[in-house]
């Protein structure tokens, strides 16, 4: 693999999709994975695009360096267009984040992972990160190439989350067959059970 620094990247505003950020998915690995995709208008996306794009080709410029069968190999950014249901383009583009629960050193150490979690006013909070929350993602940007498939591209690992709109997971369909009443209002650390995760040991994020 060729050579690179460490590039830090911070998302502008945007809406949630199938957020994974206060426990790990564990359908496909059962290790499992923090991961979040972000839909950013056209507008909006277009310097973040532009600096994944920037990362993307210096990185293949050193890979080539090394082994000129990369310059054949097909490109992935970690973004796409939305569709809708009929394929029309949305005007609105999904960048995918991911972020390995465990990560097993060389030298067989277990690293587990966490993906903090900050308000508006880059407070560390626990509350569960619905769909549609309105994010903004500080993340590390990992170039990398496989030859298996002759593919070359960027994966965005999440490094912090700060919460602008909160969807909570705890407003699922099913409260919407009750009925307000009076009584035991939560609040934000009655969460954190449900969660099955803590922040402590955070740092501040890049917001």
């Amino acid at each position: 693999m060729a050579k690179y620094a460490k590039k830090q990247i911070v998302t502008p505003r945007a809406i949630a999709v199938y957020p994974w950020l206060n426990r790990p998915d564990t359908k496909f690995n059962a290790d499992g994975e923090y991961k979040v995709t972000l839909k950013i208008a056209a507008e909006e996306a277009a310097p973040l695009m532009k600096s994944l794009d920037s990362i993307l080709e210096e990185y293949k410029s050193e890979a080539v360096k090394l082994d000129a069968k990369v310059a054949r190999y097909a490109v992935t950014p970690p973004y796409e267009a939305e569709t809708d249901d009929q394929g029309n383009l949305t005007g609105n583009y999904l960048f995918k984040f991911k972020q390995k629960a465990v990560v097993r050193t060389n030298d067989g150490r277990e690293i587990k992972m966490t993906v903090p979690l900050f308000d508006a006013n880059r407070t560390p909070t626990s509350v569960l990160v619905g769909g549609g929350s309105e994010l903004k993602i500080a993340a590390s940007v990992w170039p990398y190439s496989m030859g298996t498939t002759r593919t070359i591209g960027l994966s965005l690992k999440p490094t912090a989350v700060q919460i602008l709109s909160l969807i909570a997971l705890a407003s699922s369909g099913a409260a919407s067959m009750f009925e307000s009443e009076e009584g035991f209002v939560a609040e934000e650390g009655d969460f954190v059970g449900f969660a099955e995760t803590t922040n402590e040991g955070t740092h501040a994020a890049d917001f």
